[in-house]
């Protein structure tokens, strides 16, 4: 939301930055970062609001001139105490503020004016001067009037110091500032005890302090980034760019980071950081600009705390080579958890100092791979396969490629668009491929846990699996969700409902993760919970297809046969014929016997190709034909069914056949729990 105001703009830059960074790399960004920690402290000291950094640059607005001068003869000072030569320009107009940018001739003018100051200089424009001309122990000088570049009328400025630093009532201390002391007697006492204090604050209070719990401020949102390449095709890159930062962030123990489905739902959206941060119970907000895109990748990346005000905390620019953009994220992630005081484990330190270039055709087609992977529709799923392979094609030893194709394989396979005898060798090729590249991936070792648990019902190597990647990436939330089917298959159904609920606080505006919660919702019993959140699910995707099979079991579960019969329409995609022939029998006969038409299409089809036994068990049950549904498990277990570990839960048999003789063998093959 856009709001126009008069403001003090002070724009201020690092007087030839550039040579500095040529001359001494090292030098130069540890001068910025001082410069940094000085221009956050005195704007918020002098009531101002950091609008962000651009380069060598920073941009602050004030909404009254003393304040704004006052915090510009006060950097002055701290930065000719510390050898930073900067320069700072200062104007008051008419200005537009739009998130956490300003836009105005205000703007333009401050930067013009900037241009006239000398090293450590300060310049004014009239406006400012007419406001603090009066003020003790400031020293002006006029430069005449200039004509400034885009700016219509001539302006008088001038120049501003500080002759007397009483005035400041500070004193300059490695970029902090503090209230000087005097050193009687009495403060000598009162400083000896301050000590003991801190002291036994540190001992006791500190490691809470450095590394705070979860919910007071490690709550991270990594909004979408801003597309400013010029190129609207390379949208997808950027959005892959978002999605692979949130990845490695979210490998921090201590963090909590909301996934990449729940940050895109603000994309493009009117809301203010502070509306986003209490929507999302978040403490911290991550903004992304990616600003070019070629051979070489620029990104700036602001930090803004939400607790308890809203304030920039940290902006920093990067211009990586594109080969190197995997050793970007972690440079990036490393920069943040420094500025939020989080402590890293040794762990995270090593996967953070790894270096990796990848191929620059590899990493566009793996973004496209992803971008397709999302949907799960087969076409889509297919169309990632495509990239996945063109990427090992151009990269062979880079291992997410290789996990991409195992999770696609899998995809097709779980949703019963392949057989497993065309998907199985597909999988395991590509992922034991990935893991001998990277044993350390989080996505592969969630790759292995899925395929332990649906494809090789080995329960104990699924469940290590899942708690392996849980370890490498806390902050995924399908591994979260998925984690508590397993354990809803084991009949652990506590557990299994603490890790659902996390999955969802992770990333609480994805229709997957929504449909996988409702899962378990209905396995615990909580079956208007579950319509719930697969409702809120289907308004996001309509046409989510996992989503829209948890709608049909919930409605089944809380009598709403209707709606039951609607969503296995949309499910199996019924042509029109059957679709009116099942209508007709629900208007006249009731839900049985517009069930046992369902299952006679569906038996139909599977004369014809490949289907999927679990669905005919299920159905089978709600008309009452045990034995024939026990037919149809049995024949699940003999074809692999993907879908077979679900027969323990609620969601499918177990309540209706648990005290069967022949159900009881089949948990015994399949070394699930009997009772």
């Amino acid at each position: 939301m856009q709001q126009r105001r008069l403001a003090a703009i002070m724009f201020t830059e690092i007087v030839d930055y550039v040579s500095l960074l040529k001359a001494d790399e090292k030098k130069a960004i540890d001068t910025r970062k001082k410069n940094q920690r000085i221009h956050r402290r005195l704007i918020k000291k002098f009531n101002g609001r950091w609008l962000k950094e651009m380069e060598s640059s920073t941009l602050a607005s004030f909404n009254s001139n003393i304040d704004a001068v006052m915090c510009a003869v006060s950097i002055q000072k701290a930065t000719e105490e510390l050898e930073i030569p900067i320069r700072i320009g200062l104007h008051q107009g008419d200005v537009v503020f739009e998130k956490n940018d300003v836009l105005g001739d205000g703007v333009n003018i401050a930067s013009r004016i900037l241009g006239f100051a000398k090293t450590n200089g300060i310049v004014i424009s009239e406006t400012v001067h007419n406001n603090i001309k009066n003020k003790e122990g400031l020293e002006i000088d006029p430069l005449g009037t200039q004509q400034l570049k885009g700016v219509e009328n001539p302006l008088r400025i001038f120049y501003v110091s500080c002759h007397d630093i009483n005035i400041l009532d500070i004193k300059i201390d490695t970029g902090e500032l503090i209230r000087p002391l005097g050193f009687g007697r009495s403060t000598v006492v009162a400083g000896i005890l301050l000590i003991a204090l801190l002291a036994y604050a540190s001992y006791y209070f500190l490691p809470e302090i450095i590394n705070p719990k979860l919910k007071l401020g490690n709550s991270i949102v990594v909004l979408p980034f801003d597309n400013y390449t010029g190129s609207d095709t390379l949208e997808y890159f950027v959005a892959g760019m978002h999605s692979s930062l949130i990845g490695d962030i979210g490998k921090i123990s201590s963090l909590q980071v909301k996934s990449k489905t729940t940050s895109n739902a603000y994309k493009d959206v009117e809301k203010s950081i502070s509306e986003i941060a209490s929507e999302l119970g978040v403490n911290v907000i991550i903004e992304g600009s990616v600003m070019c895109l070629g051979d070489s990748v620029c990104l700036q990346v602001k930090l803004v705390s939400t607790y308890p005000e809203e304030q920039t905390l940290w902006v920093q620019d990067y211009k990586e080579e594109k080969s190197e953009i995997l050793s970007l994220y972690n440079k990036v992630t490393k920069e943040i958890s420094e500025e939020i005081n989080v402590i890293l484990t040794p762990q995270e330190e090593s996967m953070l100092a790894e270096y990796r270039t990848v191929n620059n055709e590899a990493y566009d087609a793996y973004l496209k791979g992803l971008l397709y992977w999302d949907r799960l529709g087969r076409e889509d799923l297919e169309k990632a396969i495509e990239y996945f392979n063109t990427a090992v094609g151009k990269d062979p030893s880079w291992a997410p490629p290789y996990a991409g194709l195992a999770s696609s394989w899998g995809g097709l396979m779980q949703m019963g668009f392949v057989q497993p005898t065309v998907a199985i060798s597909k999988i395991y090729d590509n992922l034991n491929k990935a893991l001998e590249l990277d044993p350390k991936s989080a996505n592969s070792h969630y790759v292995k846990a899925t395929m332990a648990v649906w494809l090789e019902w080995n329960w104990e190597k699924g469940e290590e699996e899942f708690l392996k990647t849980i370890e490498l990436n806390p902050n995924d939330a399908l591994s979260h969700a998925y984690y508590a089917h397993l354990l809803s298959i084991l009949r652990r159904p506590e557990e299994s409902l603490n890790q659902a609920q996390l999955a969802l606080e992770l990333d609480p505006l994805r229709p997957l993760v929504m449909a996988l919660y409702a899962t378990v919702m209905i396995n615990t019993g909580n079956y208007q919970d579950a319509v719930d959140q697969t409702k809120k699910a289907l308004s996001i995707d309509p046409n989510h297809f996992f989503a829209n099979v948890m709608l049909e079991f919930a409605s089944y579960y809380i009598g709403d046969y209707k709606r039951s019969i609607q969503a296995l329409k949309h499910i199996y995609q019924l042509d029109n014929d059957n679709a009116f022939e099942i209508d007709n029998a629900m208007d006249e006969q009731g839900y049985i016997p517009a069930l046992k038409i369902l299952i006679h299409v569906l038996e139909e089809r599977g004369k014809a190709g490949f289907y999927l036994p679990f669905d005919l068990a299920t159905y089978n049950l709600r008309i009452n034909e045990y034995e024939k549904a026990l037919d149809w498990i049995e024949k699940g277990y003999e074809v692999h069914d993907p879908n077979m570990p679900y027969i323990t839960t609620k969601i499918a048999f177990y309540d209706q056949l648990k005290g069967n003789p022949r159900f009881i063998e089949l948990l015994k093959r399949m070394n699930l729990p009997v009772d």
